[in-house]
Parts: C-alpha cells; structure tokens; sequence
C-alpha cells in the first residue's frame, strides 16, 4: 500500500500513514521535526488497509491536506469551515507585475477550498508556513502541498507578492526574505522556482510574472547554486580548478592511468607482491599503499638544471628492498580517522592533510601503527625521490618542462589545495609528488655525499627536518624530483603535508 503524507492547514502538524504488510504505521509531529511513529500490527494485510482508510477520512475532515499519493475520493480536502460570503473580487493583494483587479484568475476559490473566510493575516502566516518546510528542508512535504493546493490561488498570490523584475534583476517578496537568510539567497531561489513550477494555469497574470521572472531567476541562481549549495559535492577538479583542464585532458589522463596501473600489476606479480594495499580506518576512509620496486638510481641534480643548489650533488643511491608508498599524501579525512581532530588551515575530507609538524606526523604514525597491520613510517629522502623519478632523470617525472596542467603550484594560479589525486600519476602510480604540499621525510637534512650510497637513511641528528615536493604556494623550480626543504620538526605551515611508507614484508 501507498504511503499517504497530509499536512494540517490549521497548525503547523503533519501525519503520515504506510501501510506495509499486517504494520500500520502513523507519524506525527510538528513541521520541521522527525516526528513521532506508532507502529500498530494488523492480524491481515486487510484490516491495515481499514484502519488506514478509516484514519484518512477522519483526520481529511479536520483540515489536513493529502501531500503525497493519491487517497480515497473521500480524502479530499472539504474543511467545514463557517461559511462567509466573499466578495466580488479577492482582498486586494499588491502584485509584482499588474494589480489585483486586473488578476480575475486568482479569485478563483472553490467551495470547499481551505482558504475560504481567511483573512489576509491568515493567509500570510499560512505561506509562510510553507516556506518554513522549505527553509527546514521538508523539500519533499512542501512541493506537495503546493500540487495538492492548485485550487488555492491565495497561496500563490501570498507567495509571489512583491516578487518581480527590476532593471534585469529579480527580486523577492518580503515573505521570502524574512524565510531565508543572505547566506540562503540560493535556496530561496530555488524555492521560487518551485512555487513558479507549480503555479495554477488560470492565474495568467502570475504566469506572465513567471515567463519572465523564471529566466532571470534560473541565470542568478546557477552563478550563485555552486558557491553556495553545491559546491562540496562538486568542487572536484573536472568541475573547478583549474580552469585549463579539458575534455581532452581527461580523457588522456584516463588512458594513462588506465597503462600506469596495469604495468604496476605487471610489476607485482615478477616480485610476488600485491600491488597496492589498503587499511581501512572505519567509517569508509581507506588508505592506500601503492608497491615501490627495489633499484638504483641517481639521486640530485645535474649543474645545469634550472633551479639546482648546491646541496643536490648527484651520488648513486641502491635500494635494496621494495616498499610500499602512499598513493596520495594523507587526507584530512584520514587524519581525522586516527586523530579525531582536522588541524588544516583549508577544510576538505579529500584534501591532503596541512599544518602538521614533522612531531605529528609522528604521533598520527604512532597511533596508526596501533593496528593489526603496523609497520608504517615516514619515507626516508632516498625513497621519496626514488618513488618520486619512477625511473626517469628529468627534472620531472613526466619530464623537463611543467604547466599548470601537470601539477598545483604557484603559477597553477589555484591558491590552495587540490584533492589528492586530481592530477596524473608517475608510472610507480603515485599522485601529486609535484606540488599541492611540502612532504615531511625522515631524514634529517645534510649535505649529500659524493659517494655511492646503500639504503641510506641520513645522518643520526640534526637541527631540520627534510621536505620534498613543493607546493601550491612555491615557484615552479621548488617542485622539481631533486628539490629539497628543510625544516624544524615542530614547525607547522598551511602547505606542510606528509605521505607514508612501509617496508614491504
């Protein structure tokens, strides 16, 4: 059986009733709470249905009007109000385009229409009653008293008062304004809309208001819809920043991760291994490892590359076992999960995690490795360059060159954070090594020695700590594979982040 929803035109209550098998249930309460339920059990199916049909008729007759289904003819809604003699023409109302004499349509009340013999005062609080449901997110419960009120031309009328047009700009009825706050301005729109959309047809003069009001209404709602309503839901890079991304980037960075992953897990099964892991911190968030291959490589820079201090000296560096890397650096959301605290000075539960010290990333490891699988740490410099190149010598890891299509930082013109993963991956399938936040290591920072050098984990002390990567905030030559930073390791900084490694068993 239907679920049958009415609302009480005489307060601010609403009642439900479902039948579901031999359960009746009722809900009640006031507009703008969950309500009250009492399930009552039935020895059939039937004798719900009864009850149901009984509890319709009776709370029908007391003013209550049907806001979802269709219910027996005899719920229509037929209020026994006093009968009162109306006049020729509706109390005058103050139009958004034409007066109210000119508006013969909105007369229109039937006999056993709700707001017979209501004054003017009556029928405000009423629309303003369901503008509340609106305003308290009854978006379902108030476009159905708008259907079930089509022969309510008053409410339409208290509803658009005062809205119109002026110099290209639409405007709202003080009803409106009272209901919704500035920082609302997109809901209250969007609530026009609704009460446009369900407008009676013989109100023609409000029509008019609509064809007109609804063009300019759609055009200011859409600009502010994202800022202010949508924007969590789509602030993802596709649908944000930056600006230069396209339809055809996509598409390539799709491809590409499409061949990045399957020549990992070609990778994982010569050394055994799975390539990627996850731990799952509860409540859905998920951190993922992605598999880092042992190997040689050329740790620095070369003289001649754009950006280079001295401290880059070039030196052969061998790792001789695989590791497992963070396939992101660690989100706020994953922060949160093991800290139950967000320190990031920019707020999202994709973003990577900010305004950390090298001592918290600490702690967070610490408390992390608390769990089943354990074994998680900082990666030493070696191992975030080695997993940063993924093979390559250039200055990138897709090459000697970089754009603000590439990676987040200064010139990319984004000014903060992107969520992980907004860009493409090195062929190790790591994300944002180039940019976005600085990545603590564990080494204390030192000049490098000349001298080839065996799983090396930097000198035994220090005064800084090493970062790698670069940042949203930092010139283009910071987010090279060789650049180093150094910091104290209780220094916090709104483009400080972190990524984990573990030692792969």
């Amino acid at each position: 059986m239907r679920r049958f929803e009415f609302s009480d035109s005489t307060s601010n209550k609403f009642w439900e009733v479902d039948v579901k098998g031999k359960t009746l249930n009722v809900t009640f309460g006031k507009i703008g709470t969950k309500g009250q339920s009492k399930p009552k059990d039935f020895a059939t199916p039937e004798k719900a249905k009864a009850e149901m049909e009984k509890l319709i008729k009776e709370k029908t007759g007391k003013g209550y009007v049907e806001v979802g289904g269709k219910a027996v003819k005899a719920a229509k809604v037929e209020t026994k109000l006093p009968a009162a003699k109306l006049p020729a023409k509706s109390p005058a109302t103050k139009p958004a385009t034409k007066p109210a004499a000119k508006r013969a349509a909105g007369n229109k009340t039937n006999a056993g229409s709700v707001g017979e013999g209501l004054s003017k005062g009556e029928k405000t609080a009423k629309a303003e009653k369901v503008l509340a449901m609106f305003a308290g997110g009854q978006w379902e419960l108030a476009r159905g008293i708008l259907e079930a009120a089509q022969d309510e031309h008053w409410l339409f009328e208290e509803l658009l008062e005062g809205c119109s047009v002026k110099k290209g700009k639409p405007t709202f009825s003080t009803l409106i304004n009272k209901a919704f706050s500035r920082k609302e301005s997109a809901k209250a729109e969007l609530v026009i809309l609704e009460v446009l959309l369900h407008l009676p047809k013989e109100l023609e003069e409000l029509q008019k208001l609509r064809e007109e009001l609804r063009i300019k209404l759609s055009v200011e709602m859409l600009s502010k819809y994202w800022k202010e309503v949508a924007e969590d839901q789509f602030s993802g890079v596709k649908y944000g920043d930056p600006g230069n991304f396209t339809d055809q980037w996509y598409e390539a960075r799709e491809v590409e991760i499409a061949r990045v992953e399957k020549e990992c897990e070609a990778r994982s099964k010569a050394l055994n291994k799975a390539w990627r892991e996850e731990e799952d911190l509860g409540k859905g968030v998920k951190l993922e490892m992605v598999l880092v291959p042992a190997g040689k490589f050329v740790m620095g820079s070369p003289k001649k590359e754009d950006g280079r201090y001295d401290d880059k000296t070039q030196h052969e560096v061998t790792l001789t076992k695989p590791f497992y890397m963070g396939k992101y650096a660690v989100t706020q959301e994953q922060w949160e999960s093991v800290m139950g605290n967000n320190p990031s000075y920019t707020k999202g539960a994709k973003l990577p995690v900010t305004d950390v010290s090298w001592k918290d990333c600490q702690e967070f490891i610490k408390k992390l490795n608390a769990k089943p699988n354990g074994g998680y740490r900082l990666p030493t410099e070696a191992e975030w360059e080695f997993a940063c190149r993924a093979g390559t010598t250039t200055a990138y890891s897709f090459g000697d060159k970089i754009t603000p299509s590439d990676a987040n930082y200064n010139d990319s013109k984004v000014g903060k954070p992107m969520k992980v993963g907004s860009y493409f991956p090195n062929a190790f399938g790591l994300y944002d090594t180039h940019g976005n936040v600085w990545e603590w290591c564990e080494d204390w920072f030192a000049a490098y020695s000349k001298k080839s050098v065996i799983d090396p984990k930097g000198p035994a002390k220090g005064k800084c700590r090493v970062l790698r990567g670069g940042s949203f905030l930092v010139l283009v030559s910071y987010a090279r594979s060789s650049t180093r930073f150094l910091n104290s390791p209780s220094v916090r900084f709104r483009d400080n982040g972190f990524r984990l490694a573990r030692t792969a068993l």
